[in-house]
């Protein structure tokens, strides 16, 4: 396995839908692959909810062994799943229960701190170390995808529970990441089944920011680049794939963690484009860490391969790569980003 190939793999980010840790992914991990992310089904997505059978079926003991597994293979990971408060908590069964929405803004900062330090002990004793969460995204109008999983309705709010997300999290040994860059406060279509557009200018996103500002400067390890395309750009393109937007996230918020894409497959994301193309687009726009949905995990090894000859023959800066692989390392090693 050649230090190219390693440094490709380190920069994929497959998700599970289970606990399983199969032959694909052995082989992921021992080809460089540095992060997993433990992810759920489309309905328990949708609705919020993990199912009675993966509740009763996954117990602490079984992440142990899933995580212990993965561990053996390819030492200290970046180990993920959504813990969110208005949406999907994916350990729900072996952590504290999170609040409602409705719940969690009535709190004062501390006592939702110290419920979401009791939230992150029981996710990091079950192995996890980054949480997928919180969410800074402010709906100011229409927005299929995340009506009603956002935090509040106000930036001043938002940033008030992030706060104590990112607190209570960091005192139990939790990463957090802030999702979705720049936010959709207004969006056009699904970003998963739709070429989904946000119809809004750059000063109207700036206008919604202050919860990523804030999680920023409590120090939050990890930024997610949202999937639908920004018409602030012509052409509108998907933050994920927008060097103009994670340069703002870099200069203007002055974020120095790990950046990440939302589901490169998305259809607003990868439109008809390969998921090996797209690949290497994000790692070219500024990505470090690139999210593989189960539907597109079958397909590491062309995406490995994509980015691959992208390198040798000329399509993308060998440096970028460097950078975006030192990124992971950094983060799985010793769970920081500079």
């Amino acid at each position: 396995m050649s230090e190219l190939s390693r440094q490709v793999h380190a920069v994929l980010f497959p998700v599970l839908e289970t606990l399983e840790i199969d032959g694909n992914i052995c082989r992921f991990l021992d080809r460089g692959g540095r992060s997993l992310l433990f992810g759920e089904t489309g309905e328990e997505y949708v609705s919020g909810q993990m199912s009675e059978q993966r509740l009763s079926r996954e117990t602490v003991e079984a992440w142990h062994s899933a995580i212990e597994k993965a561990k053996a293979r390819a030492g200290k990971l970046i180990l993920a799943a959504d813990a969110d408060i208005a949406a999907v908590h994916r350990l729900q069964g072996v952590s504290a229960k999170l609040p409602s929405r409705d719940a969690a803004q009535r709190m004062s900062e501390f006592e939702l701190e110290e419920v979401c330090f009791e939230m992150a002990c029981g996710v990091t004793n079950a192995g996890i170390n980054l949480a997928l969460s919180p969410t800074a995204d402010v709906l100011t109008g229409s927005n299929q995808w995340l009506e009603g999983r956002t935090l509040a309705d106000d930036p001043e709010t938002a940033s008030r529970m992030v706060r104590s997300y990112i607190r209570g999290a960091r005192r139990a040994g939790l990463k957090t990441t802030l999702k979705h860059f720049p936010g959709h406060p207004v969006l056009r279509g699904h970003p998963a089944k739709d070429e989904a557009t946000v119809p809004a200018s750059l000063d109207d996103l700036r206008a919604q920011w202050g919860a990523f500002r804030t999680g920023i400067e409590e120090g939050v390890s990890a930024v997610m680049m949202g999937p639908a395309r920004f018409e602030a750009f012509k052409p509108a393109v998907a933050g994920s794939l927008s060097a103009e937007l994670i340069a703002l996230l870099r200069r203007e918020l002055q974020f120095e963690g790990l950046v990440m894409t939302c589901d490169l497959d998305h259809k607003a994301t990868i439109g008809n484009k390969s998921v090996g193309n797209v690949a290497v687009e994000a790692l070219a726009a500024g990505a470090d860490l690139l999210l593989l949905s189960p539907n597109a995990v079958p397909h590491i090894d062309e995406v490995a391969t994509a980015i691959v000859n992208a390198v040798q023959g000329g399509k993308l800066d060998p440096l970028r790569l460097d950078a975006a692989a030192n990124a992971v390392h950094q983060l799985a090693d010793f769970g920081l980003c500079k």
